[in-house]
């Protein structure tokens, strides 16, 4: 396939490089011109796929030469890029409107990938056999690797509705976690309220141990006084026994005195009975 055809109108040296530099490693063939003339009959001679003009030219107003282009019934229907250094764009906005209008405008200063872009886009782009076997290939490789990653999407798809039911059941987990972390924290409260119970209780049977030990102490001192009352008791019984045991003797003697008593008594009264009246 024979290299697209690109006639360059402009004497500025700079551009003429920089346009040059941008199409030729994209395989378009670059002609150039110095002056509109020249340029015009390089086209009528070797007819271009694209023309770029420049405004400003040494023996015609670049506008003027697009016209020639335009009315000429070989030359028409060739795309035009028209550039500039001193254009305003509503010069270019002006010129649009005209029948005889280009197909592109750019002002300058401009990239090598903006000129590359614009001629690409009016006349497409040259590639060799070899580069199109390239580029098929190239294609094939990434239609396999957009249904690898079709295949690689349905499967983090099906990943990505398991890791949802997954964080469903997480969430569930969660509120289950949480309502076992609040009953565990009223346990807990309820823990330190039977703490605070069990220390009362334990204060509590610590004075009841206190008061038994107390009372069994005191139990134990009467046990003790009243082993010795009873003591006492059984030893003032053997006394009192002793004491009646003397007082009947006792009364058995006065008794007994009593009876000698009287018979002296007796005697007594015999013997002043007996005794002589004065």
């Amino acid at each position: 396939m024979p290299s697209k055809k690109i006639l360059l109108i402009d004497n500025d040296i700079e551009y003429q490089a920089l346009i040059t530099n941008a199409l030729e490693p994209a395989n378009y063939r670059i002609n150039t011109a110095l002056d509109g003339e020249s340029g015009f009959q390089l086209a009528q001679k070797d007819r271009p796929d694209l023309v770029i003009i420049a405004i400003e030219l040494q023996d015609a107003n670049g506008y003027l030469i697009s016209k020639r282009f335009r009315e000429d019934e070989g030359l028409k229907n060739i795309p035009v890029i028209l550039i500039s250094r001193d254009a305003k764009p509503k010069d270019f906005e002006q010129h649009r409107k005209l029948k005889i209008r280009a197909d592109e405008y750019l002002l300058k200063p401009f990239s090598e990938e903006v000129i590359l872009s614009k001629v690409q886009n009016l006349i497409g782009f040259h590639i060799t056999e070899k580069e199109f076997e390239l580029m098929q290939e190239h294609l094939n490789s990434m239609i396999q690797e957009k249904i690898l990653l079709d295949d690689r999407i349905n499967t983090l798809e099906k990943e990505n509705d398991e890791l949802k039911a997954a964080a469903g059941s997480m969430k569930d987990m969660q509120r289950a976690l949480k309502e076992s972390r609040d009953k565990e924290t009223e346990l807990l409260k309820q823990l330190s309220e039977s703490k605070e119970h069990t220390k009362v209780i334990d204060k509590w049977l610590t004075e009841a141990n206190e008061s038994k030990e107390r009372l069994q102490k005191d139990n134990d001192k009467l046990t003790k006084e009243n082993t010795a009352a009873k003591t006492e008791i059984e030893n003032a019984r053997k006394k009192v026994n002793e004491l009646n045991t003397a007082l009947n003797a006792l009364q058995s003697r006065i008794k007994k005195n009593s009876s000698s008593l009287e018979k002296v008594e007796g005697l007594l009264n015999q013997a002043l009975v007996q005794l002589p009246k004065e």
